[in-house]
């Protein structure tokens, strides 16, 4: 990725190695992959998945996008931004994160109020349901992660911020991010963060900080919920 000033001076332009057109196949490509995934859960195959090692091969499916757009075009990988940054950044992260949960927050309190299930409880049934959490938690921890934030903030963020701008960009990338969970209660939240993410990568040019904070995300999250469903009554959900 480069950045150039403009005549006027004032507003960056960045530039990069892909072609506007190759986003809206990696979103197609990427809705084959979550249709496939989807398929296979109301097989009743969800849960035998997510407890061993073939759901980290399930994780690696969501690189097909890049992969294949990546090749077409013969682009290095570092185009994606795996620049180096300053530590305060993740402070300025974690600051904004804690006042996003504020909001989304809010957000699931409406839900349960409406008797809808939000993301954390359906997560803390899953946790009920499995024999081992381990590999479920490797790759919500860590694979999930590296991978989302290499597609949405590396990948797509960067073109729709070339075309629309980076607020426009991080808004359209966020929702498509919220979008692909395939949770409509999840919707609002994730896309909050994926926003969130968007903006510390368009700070800091480099998709190392969300990466970070997505992972603390995942972690948090995860590791509340097991606790919640290994000690049922004991830590309110």
């Amino acid at each position: 990725m480069e950045q150039e000033q403009s005549s006027a001076g004032k507003e960056a332009v960045y530039v990069i190695p892909w072609k506007p057109v190759d986003h809206w196949v990696g979103i197609l490509l990427l809705a084959l992959v979550d249709l496939s995934l989807l398929a296979v859960i109301t097989q009743g195959l969800g849960i035998r998945l997510a407890q061993n090692a073939g759901l980290i091969l399930i994780q690696l499916a969501y690189l097909i996008p890049l992969i294949v757009i990546f090749a077409y075009r013969r682009v290095h990988p570092k185009a994606l931004g795996f620049g180096g940054f300053e530590w305060s950044a993740l402070g300025i992260g974690c600051g904004l994160l804690s006042a996003s949960y504020i909001v989304i927050l809010l957000h699931n309190a409406v839900l349960m109020l409406l008797g809808v299930d939000t993301q954390g409880i359906r997560v803390l049934e899953l946790f009920s349901q499995l024999d081992s959490p381990v590999w479920f938690m490797v790759v919500g921890v860590i694979f999930a992660p590296i991978i989302e934030e290499l597609f949405f903030r590396g990948f797509l963020f960067q073109g729709f911020r070339q075309q629309y701008g980076w607020v426009r960009g991080a808004l359209l990338s966020s929702f498509i991010f919220g979008a692909a969970h395939l949770d409509p209660a999840a919707f609002l939240p994730t896309a909050i963060l994926g926003f969130l993410f968007a903006y510390l990568y368009h700070r800091t040019h480099s998709v190392w900080v969300p990466i970070l904070l997505h992972v603390l995300v995942n972690a948090l999250g995860l590791c509340a919920a097991y606790a919640a469903a290994q000690m049922p009554g004991i830590i309110p959900v």
